[in-house]
């Protein structure tokens, strides 16, 4: 089970980290749109304000599963073995940067009524940051099957497919379908665009990983920790990746779907091909990270 509290708590902060971005990319799209952001402030204030505070809440919850306060039983770093605590630090020194950021602005934008994006977009970028360390940390580690680029292509991709998937959720979803035109079209082809170049992306790199793991398991080394029934570990890997893939794909068949079938009320009559795409998503993600984390079986 161990496994799965690292499933989570990397989904929660690669969702926080992705919504945080993904909100940017709309803010811009909804400044574009004169008319929507003019005649709409209220609305549209809520919404975002709804966004941060749920950015926020998954930036809480990853904070407090990565901190080590009085031997707090969620110490999700506990469960990986050889960890170097200066990399640990640095890693809950950028969560706490990250979190306390985007409260701040949170409360911020909910006092002055007013949006910033390059602010989001900062924020944003702690967040990468802090996923970096995230991931060096699981690099570092004595999982052999984890000191690989594929490691950055996991916590980094998922950012890209998450991120899209709740602002959808709470942002174009809940916008769209109040309003019509080219609004709902830009945000559902933006979100189809940053999932399907994060899923190219570790498609093209999953070969690569594949024949340096068919490589590496080839040595005989005693400071490498090699998970029992290897082997069978590795394959049961490449067919959840194919699921996952699959997953994918019907997902942006859904979303494009949305698009072909109705642009001028987009999300009014098609709502259930976006939501179901978001639902698939999730689905696809959840068994990604599960490939991934699930090598730590020894």
């Amino acid at each position: 089970m161990v496994e799965w509290l690292l499933v989570a708590f990397t989904m929660v902060v690669q969702s926080s980290v992705g919504l945080v971005l993904m909100s940017g990319l709309y803010i811009y799209w909804f400044k574009c749109e004169s008319n929507t952001w003019q005649y709409s402030t209220i609305f549209v204030q809520k919404i975002l304000l709804r966004t941060l505070l749920v950015s926020s809440l998954l930036a809480g919850v990853g904070l407090i599963t990565s901190l080590n306060v009085m031997e707090h039983p969620f110490r999700v770093y506990c469960i990986l073995q050889n960890v170097m605590p200066e990399w640990i630090n640095i890693e809950t020194a950028f969560a706490s940067i990250y979190f306390g950021s985007l409260v701040l602005y949170t409360l911020f934008f909910a006092v002055i009524k007013r949006i910033h994006l390059y602010i989001i977009l900062i924020i944003g970028g702690i967040g990468l940051i802090d996923l970096y360390y995230m991931a060096i940390i699981c690099v570092q580690n004595t999982m052999f099957v984890w000191n690989n680029v594929n490691t950055y292509f996991l916590f980094y991709g998922a950012v890209f497919t998450l991120g899209p998937a709740l602002s959808m959720l709470f942002i174009g979803y809940p916008l769209a379908k109040r309003y019509q035109g080219k609004l709902p079209v830009k945000l559902v082809m933006s979100t189809l665009l940053v999932v399907f170049i994060s899923v190219i992306m570790r498609i093209i790199e999953h070969p690569a990983y594949m024949e340096w793991l068919t490589e590496i398991t080839k040595i005989d080394n005693d400071d490498i920790i090699y998970p029992n029934q290897v082997k069978f570990n590795i394959k049961s890997d490449f067919g959840l990746k194919m699921l996952s893939w699959c997953l994918y794909i019907i997902a942006m068949t859904l979303w494009t779907c949305s698009l072909w079938k109705g642009k001028s009320n987009l999300l009014t009559n098609n709502n259930y091909f976006i939501l179901l795409g978001a639902a698939i998503v999730f689905i696809a993600e959840i068994i990604n990270q599960y490939t991934f984390f699930m090598m730590l079986k020894i």
